[in-house]
This record gives C-alpha cells, structure tokens and sequence, in this order.
C-alpha cells in the first residue's frame, strides 16, 4: 500500500512555491504572475532539439523533392514518347516516389519507383549508414526500379513467353535472390555475352539465344558498355510474382507477366544515357514478348509444366497448414460423451446421483464378469 501512495504522489503535482527574493537574473512580471527563464533550462533544452528536428525534417524534405524531379526528368522524354498517358511524380514519402504511365502496345502499365536515403528523418539516416557500416552487405543506396506489367490474368498475355528470366549484378546478387521469390525458378547459366560482373538466370539455354540474339532488342549490346554494366542492378524477365504467394497459388486473374528493371542512382549524363538505355531495351522485351513463337514446343511445355507443379505443391501446402490449423474432427466416442454431458446437464441432483449409481453398478459387473474368465 505505501508503494501504491508514493507512486501518488510522485504523480501529484507540487504545490506553488513562494518565489525567493535573491534572484538576479532575468525576470518577466505581469500582475501576479512571475516568469524566470533561468528556472526551466532542461525544457528548453528539450524544445530547442524538437525544433532542430522539425528544422531538419523539413529541411530534408525540401531536398528530397527537388532532388526527386531532377532525378526522373532524364527520363521523362522517353516515357512520353513510348506511353499516351504519364502521370507526374508523387510522392509516397520524402524518400519514396512514384510514377505511372500507361497506352502502349504490349504494356499495361510502367511502373517508375525512386528510392532515396531519408534526408527527412535525421535518426533512421544516421541508423541507416551506421549499419552499412557494420554489415556490408546492406544496401543503403539510392535508386530507380521501372516496372512494366505486360498483362494481367487473360488481358494482354500474348505468346508462350520466356519464363523467368534475369541478368543481376553480382553487387546485388545476395539481396536480390532473398528479396525475389521468381528468382527460385531459374538457373544460373554461363554466357560469354555477360561480364564478370553480372550473372544470368535463365529457366532454359533456349532463352538466352532469345533475349541476346534477337535483332533489336540490345541487351548485349548495351551490356557491353561498361557505364551502362556499372549503373544495371538487375533486369528481369517474369511470369511469377515477386513475393511467394502465402494462401497456395495465385488465381489466374492476378497473375501477371511484368520486366523489372532496377538501376543504381546516376551520378552523370553518361549514367543517365545508361539508363535510358536499358529503358528502351526493357520496352524492347516487352514487344519481344508479346510475339508468338519464341521457345521451341518441348521448351514452352517443360516451363508450363514447372508452372502447374508449383502450383499444386503451393496449394498442397496451404491445405496442410489449414488443417494443421483447425481443430481435429470429433471421434465416436467424443460425440457419445458430448450427448452423454448434454443429457446429464438437464437432470436434477437426485436424477444425478441416481444415474451415476447404476453406471456405477454397471462397471462393477463388469469387472466381476473380466475376473471370472
């Protein structure tokens, strides 16, 4: 009980104290009222680090957009002359932009995403680059990732298509692969067309001679550029989605066949070139896909194939982890007890007791008849 009052009191607040008269400092009257800053140092300390922190958030923030709108005008020329409709960029966060466009052939919709450091936010900046620090392998840089969805469910799918299909730089690999559930699907293959610095996942070798040895589509020819290697995260080809479905398998209607294009941030106009570039070569395998034809039949039906079986283990799994999840069906026994426990529930003490008497009785005969065999 004395803990529960000292806690009270703690919490109860002091009485006004009487001012004391040997105080020279700074002093702001005004009736009956006395206002000494001297005697609240701690909160203006307190409200001088809030407002150096409002400060920089804005101040960040300010930063991030003109550097946003610097950052995708490159390449807003290009996107108005591939697409009818491209909506300015909007920002997420301070740190996160996006951009549409859509109306072209052979694409739904681009996708256009710029990654920033928080300028905005002082601490999770500073959380941020210590910890690159401390674990190499995080990526804390800034970025662009455009996004063109071929088709969606029925619409647009045109072709048997090349699967999943990836070039990623080496830099990047580990994340990549942790972050991108398609990239299951594929294999690492060797090509003389890929750099050392780079490394491709195909589902066939097939589709290799498709992507690199298709005239005007210039994916080796712009890998052999090396600005334009330097400045590539990663460029893929897909039909799965990027995270693994967690209920089974997607339905038909979400499924999608998109080309992902990451680039690391350009820091000059041969980077921005770069980007461009493989742009246009990422809209090149749009139009690519939407031909017939591309595979031979036993390539195509071996992909299909490897479709239908991970959809069914998918779905398989998820029926498993729901009746993992659901209690167990009640056996013959459980249902007599139950209407056993019902009927019991309705009777007056004296019916109990009588009932519990012969059941009783009961068990003892038959332990009598257990002893004489």
């Amino acid at each position: 009980m004395s803990g529960i009052l000292q806690a009270i009191a703690q919490l109860t607040p002091t009485a006004p104290q009487q001012l004391s008269r040997d105080y020279d400092g700074v002093e702001y009257r005004w009736k009956a009222f006395a206002f000494r800053p001297a005697a609240f140092k701690f909160e203006a300390y307190m409200l001088a680090v809030l407002g150096g922190y409002v400060v920089l958030h804005l101040l960040g923030k300010a930063y991030n957009t003109g550097r946003a709108k610097k950052l995708y005008e490159p390449y807003t020329a290009l996107i108005k002359s591939q697409f009818t409709l491209v909506r300015p960029p909007t920002a997420s966060s301070s740190a996160l932009w996006l951009l549409y466009a859509t109306g072209r052939r052979n694409v739904l919709a681009l996708h256009a995403t710029l990654t920033l450091l928080p300028y905005h936010d002082i601490l999770t900046l500073l959380f941020e680059l210590t910890w690159s620090i401390i674990e190499p392998t995080y990526d804390v840089g800034e970025g662009l990732v455009f996004n063109l969805t071929l088709g969606r469910g029925n619409a647009g799918l045109q072709g048997e298509g090349l699967g999943v299909w990836a070039l990623v730089n080496k830099n990047s690999l580990k994340k990549v692969k942790e972050q991108r559930y398609d990239l299951s699907f594929p294999r690492l293959h060797e090509s003389a067309s890929v750099p050392v610095t780079h490394t491709v996942f195909s589902e066939h070798s097939d589709v290799n001679d498709v992507v690199f040895k298709t005239p005007n589509v210039g994916v080796k020819e712009v890998l052999a550029d090396p600005v334009a290697a330097d400045v590539l995260k990663y460029l893929i080809i897909t039909d799965q989605p990027s995270e693994r479905p967690a209920r089974g398998a997607l339905k038909p209607e979400y499924k999608a066949r998109e080309v992902a294009l990451a680039v690391y941030k350009p820091t000059n106009a041969a980077q921005e070139a770069a980007v461009n570039a493989w742009l246009q070569v990422a809209l090149n395998i749009a139009d690519l896909e939407g031909k017939p034809g591309l595979l031979k039949a036993e390539v195509a039906r071996k992909i299909a194939k490897t479709r239908v079986e991970v959809d069914a283990s998918l779905n398989s799994k998820y029926k498993k982890e729901l009746e993992e999840d659901e209690p167990p069906a009640q056996t013959a026994e459980d249902k007599r007890l139950a209407k056993k426990r019902a009927e019991r529930a309705n009777l007056s003490e004296k019916e109990l007791k009588k009932v519990e008497e012969l059941e009783r009785k009961r068990e003892m005969r038959k332990i009598q008849k257990r002893q004489m065999k």
